[in-house]
């Protein structure tokens, strides 16, 4: 049911990366090509809202990095009641709550509808059966590139943890929020078809592109 009002309600992206779909299939004939390319095209039309999504990171990153160094200091000077007072005041200060640290990850939120979009319209599409691409034998499975072990899935997480690095060099607690979220992705796409985890994987490394040339 969940699942269903999910579909109904990403109905018109959805619709819309089916039409691009087919548009770059007829157009190029390959399958596996025009899902990077529908990749690439939707990584695109959110680049104005990511970059939107990343300066939020960016400000709770710094605020967070200031509130935290605060309270390191405060640690080492008091505890108990007068502690709990004290880190209340640099949080009103800073205008920060903990609740804030969600927003580290609004650029993974921001790119989120699309992804999902994705596994529905590719999960159901009969265009990857028995498709092939690149090295790839079959689109419709797991790639199992290397002795069964799927390399795709590996490659995509890879992307997300570097670029993570990258960007939240010196804020532990983010890199270390992206780098659960690269190993959730991990787990949930490994097995899935290699057709729908070569779009996110061309998505990762467009978006890795898009952020090294934002911090440039």
């Amino acid at each position: 049911m969940t699942l269903n009002v999910l579909k109904l309600t990403l109905g018109p992206i959805i619709w819309l990366m089916g039409i691009i779909l087919d548009l770059y299939i007829s157009v190029i004939g390959s399958i596996g090509a025009s899902v990077l390319l529908l990749s690439f095209t939707f990584t695109l039309l959110v680049v104005p809202f990511r970059k939107r999504a990343q300066e939020l990171e960016a400000r709770i990153s710094s605020r967070t990095a200031a509130v935290n160094l605060q309270v390191v200091k405060l640690k080492k000077e008091m505890k108990g009641e007068k502690l709990f007072l004290a880190t209340e005041k640099v949080y009103g200060k800073y205008g920060y709550h903990p609740i804030q640290s969600i927003g580290q990850g609004a650029s993974f939120f921001v790119m989120l509808p699309i992804l999902v979009s994705a596994i529905f319209l590719l999960s159901d599409s009969t265009l990857l059966g028995g498709e092939k691409f690149l090295f790839i034998s079959d689109l419709s499975a797991p790639d199992g590139l290397l002795y069964s072990v799927n390399i795709l899935p590996i490659i995509m997480t890879g992307i997300t943890i570097i670029d993570a690095r990258l960007r939240f060099g010196e804020d532990a607690g983010a890199r270390y929020k992206f780098y659960g979220i690269a190993i959730v992705l991990l787990v949930l796409v490994y097995d899935m078809p290699s057709g729908l985890v070569l779009y996110w994987t061309g998505s990762n490394i467009l978006s890795f592109v898009q952020s090294r040339i934002s911090s440039d």
